[in-house]
This record gives C-alpha cells, structure tokens and sequence, in this order.
C-alpha cells in the first residue's frame, strides 16, 4: 500500500458509489498510478492497515469515463460492468489521469469537456431565447402576452389538461359521492357515453363523479373530468334536460376553457413556462387554480361558446338542442336572473340571451330526426327522494 502510494504521489478528495457501501455512497480519498485508479473510504480509521480492506479500484485500462455532477465538471470513473464508480471534481484531476495513463485517457477527457462545453453552450442558448422571448413580451405588453400565453396552450397536448384536472379532483373533498352501481350515477354516465363520439375531442376521458347535494350544480375541470350535483338532476324535467346540461360542461373540457382560463390566472409567469416548453409548474399551480377559481370563473364569451358547441353535440348525438334552452326558461320561470339563486348559472350568462343565441344556433342546423333518450331517468328521480 506504501508503495501505492508513493507512486501516486498525489491525493484528491472524491467519492465511491458501490453496492457494498453503506447508502451506496461514501467520501473517499481518491488516488491515480500508472495502473489503476484507487479510492479509500474517508469514514474509516485513518491509519493504512485499516483502510487496506476497503480499497475500491479500476484498472486504468480498462475504465469508462463521464462527466457531470452539479458542476458538470465532476468526473467519473467506472468499471466495466458499473458496478463500482469512483468520482472526483478536483480541477487536477482530469490533468493527472491524462498524466499517469501516459496520454491514454486524453483524447476521451478533451471529448468529455468538449461536450459539456456543447451543453453549457447549449444552455446559454436557450436561456437567451428564454430571454428574448421575455423582453419580447414585455414589449408587447399585456395583450401580446396572453396572445403568445394563448397560442402555447393550444400547442400543449391534452394530456395535460388531463393531469391538471386529475390533480384537481383529487384535492377536492365531497362528503356524500353516490356508489357507481347507484340508478342516477349510471343515469349521468349513460349520457355520456351518448354524448362523447360526438365531442370535439372524442378521446378525452370523460370521468364524472355525482355528488348527494341539494345544490344545482354542475361543474367542468380539465381534462374531462366532472361534478354533477344531485339537485340538477332532481331539477330537470326529462333525461333530455340533464343532457343539455351534460353537453355544456364537456364543452368546456373539449374547447379547454379550463386551461386557458389557467394560463391567464397565472399570468406572466405561465406564459414563459408555456413558451419555453415547461410545464411542470404549470400544472401543479393549476390544479390548485382549478379546483379555486375556474369552475365559477369562466367568461360570457366561453359560457356563450359552450352553449353552442353544447347544441352541436346534442343535434349530431340526435338529441333536441332546444332542451338546453328549455331547461333555462324553467329556471328564468321559477327563480328568475338574480345571481347566486342557481349555483350553475350564478357567473353565467343571463337566461334569455343564452335561450336567443342557442335557438338562433338550432335553426343553423342541419335537420335531422331527434329521438327521446331511452333512459330510466324517472327512477333516478325516485331514487334521489
């Protein structure tokens, strides 16, 4: 070991990844001779005798180089099955193995560093187009940001709106959710099932959950996922109805209000994480922004544009789009425009506009034979009292 030593000359302070090592890592001194590379635990007694047992070493030979770390400037030498690594970020490090290897290691250090200068370059790179675009936004102001917030949206996949909406309802508490196997739950996801070959985004998964609430209510997050409240479906004169209703939120899902709705919440912030592809933060922000802020948040022009993508759904699923406008008049009748008397239409659009745009949409359609919903939507009733 003396002798070892002697050769190196010189030691480096490292480390040892290993399977033998306790937690798998351990700070070592880590040495070079003509031969190998050696490394001694730091953790053990510091006289030689002691730590001769727990010498780690690759032969110079036959070691596999990388570089990385935190720095990227650490460098790593391992074996050739990996099982055993010895690491070391000591600026003389790279100059001693290409020293005691007799040149051997070189070439494969100037590649290494080569590299790593092509992936700090690489980095600037994106952190100046980062910067541009920021400045560029700046510039452009309010508007030019949601115009650039608004076209990374629609460049984002579905599946985040998805993640989004899953994180979402998993941090939503309800009390009193009916069973699956309950006749109104299956009532709610039979008509969904009518509705979604015909949804703009016909492979969005539609999940809905019905909540024992006197509330009605009805609500949309992204991604497809739903609440429908009890007191809808209490509410509702016929199956058709409730359908009315059903078609207006996976509207909101498909047209992806909900994260637009998001992205202008977030503001600045979400706009450069959108455009620079970094989306990370986006949905764990949104999800919490959802579950706030966006069911009761949408605009007249998204609820307006929800009611006619909703009409369309109906009209190509054969289902009268005129029940949408005739369970609006059921409640203009019986609870009149004050806000907050009906939770679902409380932040909506007055009843007799939404009624004028969707039956003025219905006469755009192309006709068509309507058919009554063949359901057991009296039962469900019946079940709910």
């Amino acid at each position: 070991m003396s002798q070892l030593l002697s050769d190196s000359e010189t030691s480096f302070l490292g480390g040892i990844f290993h399977e033998s090592i306790t937690d798998g890592r351990v700070g070592a001194q880590v040495f070079v001779t003509r031969d190998e590379i050696f490394a001694i635990p730091t953790s053990l007694d510091e006289t030689l005798n002691s730590q001769s047992s727990q010498r780690f070493s690759i032969p110079l030979s036959k070691v596999q180089l990388d570089m990385g770390g935190a720095s990227g400037r650490m460098i790593f030498c391992r074996n050739e099955d990996r099982s055993l690594t010895i690491f070391c970020e000591d600026k003389r490090f790279p100059k001693e193995l290409d020293h005691k290897s007799g040149r051997l290691l070189g070439e494969r250090l100037a590649t290494l560093k080569a590299r790593s200068r092509k992936e700090d370059n690489r980095l600037l790179f994106w952190s100046g187009v980062t910067l541009i675009l920021f400045l560029a936004v700046c510039v452009g102001g309010y508007y030019g940001l949601m115009a650039s917030a608004r076209a990374a949206v629609a460049a984002l996949p579905v599946s985040i709106d998805e993640r989004i909406g899953k994180m979402a309802m998993q941090s939503m508490a309800f009390e009193d959710r009916l069973p699956r196997e309950h006749v109104a739950n299956q009532l709610v996801q039979q008509i969904v099932e009518q509705l979604k070959p015909h949804a703009s985004i016909p492979e969005m998964n539609f999940e809905v959950t019905v909540v024992n609430s006197e509330q009605v209510n009805a609500m949309a997050l992204p991604g497809g996922q739903m609440i429908v409240y009890t007191g809808l479906i209490k509410k509702a004169e016929n199956a058709e109805q409730l359908a009315g209703v059903i078609a207006h939120e996976m509207s909101h899902a498909t047209l992806r209000h909900g994260i637009q709705q998001i992205s202008q919440s977030l503001g600045i912030v979400a706009a450069i994480q959108l455009m620079v592809g970094d989306v990370g933060g986006l949905v764990a922000l949104g999800s919490q922004i959802a579950q706030e802020s966006v069911l009761t948040s949408y605009s007249r022009a998204a609820e307006t544009e929800a009611d006619l993508e909703g009409a369309r759904m109906l009209h190509a699923a054969q289902i009268d789009p005129t029940s949408m406008s005739s369970f609006f008049s059921k409640l203009k009748h019986e609870d009149g425009d004050i806000p907050g008397v009906i939770s679902w239409l409380s932040t909506h659009p007055q009843h007799e506009d939404r009624i004028v745009a969707i039956t003025e949409y219905t006469k755009s359609l192309p006709s068509t034979q309507y058919k009554s919903l063949n359901l057991d939507f009296k039962s469900a009733q019946e079940a709910l009292r």
